[in-house]
């Protein structure tokens, strides 16, 4: 540990918590796999929010959802684990970040869109390149994630969460490439980047206008 660093436990408290604001909303199973607890204590931890006004379920579809509350006490949690020098820390792996974000943003388009019009994936050489493409800039960010890692060890639940999405892939489930909310490799890509974001204290706007000056 770096001296003059301040780190909370690594608490199932915060680890939920984190997990809730990195989702919005999500159902019970995607809370477990991301914060890393078992399911019970997960569970429990979801009621403890829900009791205190962090978060609310939605019985009749099983999701549970962040709350204003939940965020301001979000904020003010990451505030302490982040303390000290760990953003400084963190801020390379960011920088080494962004520029393979352009080329994943850039590969998702093109997996989308081919000649100009809808991909409907009736062109397996075509689709075969992109995967084969997106296998690169896996290997890349996997281990931008690595560095990451091993400041906030949290971050290397979404090399395993590329990973999953990245073997469904390779198996035919063309949904796990860009499909919302299912997991895909562009959900997983976008919470990386979002607790990239919240962890450094950065604004989307001023993260896109910054890209524009690049």
């Amino acid at each position: 540990m770096t001296t003059g660093e301040t780190v909370l436990p690594d608490t199932a408290a915060f680890d939920v918590l984190h997990t809730l604001v990195i989702k919005g909303m999500a159902t019970a199973d995607p809370l477990v796999a991301g914060a890393g607890h078992d399911r019970g204590r997960v569970l429990a931890e979801l009621e403890k929010l829900r009791a205190d006004g962090l978060a609310t379920h939605m019985e009749r579809r099983g999701l549970w959802r962040i709350t204003a509350e939940g965020r301001e006490r979000h904020a003010a949690l990451i505030a302490d684990d982040l303390a000290g020098d760990a953003r400084d820390r963190l801020r390379p792996g960011y920088e080494r970040f962004l520029p393979v974000n352009d080329r994943f943003k850039e590969l998702c388009t093109r997996w989308q869109l081919r000649d100009g019009a809808t991909n409907d994936h009736t062109d397996a050489a075509y689709d075969q390149a992109r995967v084969a493409e997106l296998g690169a800039v896996h290997d890349e960010v996997v281990e931008v994630i690595g560095g990451l890692a091993a400041v906030r060890p949290r971050f290397g639940a979404y090399a395993d969460g590329l990973t999953r999405a990245l073997t469904r892939l390779r198996d035919g489930d063309h949904k796990a490439f860009t499909g919302v909310m299912c997991d895909s490799y562009h959900d997983v890509w976008m919470e990386l980047h979002r607790d990239l974001l919240l962890s450094l204290g950065i604004e989307r706007e001023a993260e896109e206008r910054a890209g524009t000056a690049r």
